[in-house]
């Protein structure tokens, strides 16, 4: 009963000229994969942006607090756009972790130099 609920909401939200395409569909989870299948694309010209951004990402002359603060805002939105798969493996910490190292120095390359060039 919930299933077909939610295929109702589903269905009802989805623009009609695209109904015949998902009408049999069984379940309300065999309907979101489908959909999710078709219409998620990644979006590679913003990842390509956000991930330029925080390459040329400096402090200029602002608080360290406000410089950290615009480029976790730069991450999180990238962290939108890439998804990076789960897994229960050993690997899968030290991926975290290159990726928390990579983050640190992506930070101290942006600090001003005059400041902070002894770190």
């Amino acid at each position: 009963m919930i299933s077909s609920m939610v295929t109702s909401w589903i269905t009802n939200a989805i623009n009609p000229r695209l109904h015949t395409s998902f009408a049999h569909v069984k379940s309300a989870q065999i309907l979101w994969e489908n959909i999710h299948k078709r219409y998620s694309v990644p979006n590679v010209p913003k990842i390509h942006q956000l991930k330029a951004q925080i390459a040329s990402c400096k402090q200029d002359k602002q608080e360290v607090i406000e410089f950290f603060n615009r480029l976790v805002g730069l991450w999180n939105e990238l962290g939108n756009y890439v998804k990076i798969p789960t897994c229960k493996c050993d690997t899968a910490a030290k991926i975290v972790k290159f990726i928390k190292d990579d983050k640190a120095h992506q930070f101290l390359m942006g600090l001003d130099d005059d400041s902070f060039s002894s770190i």
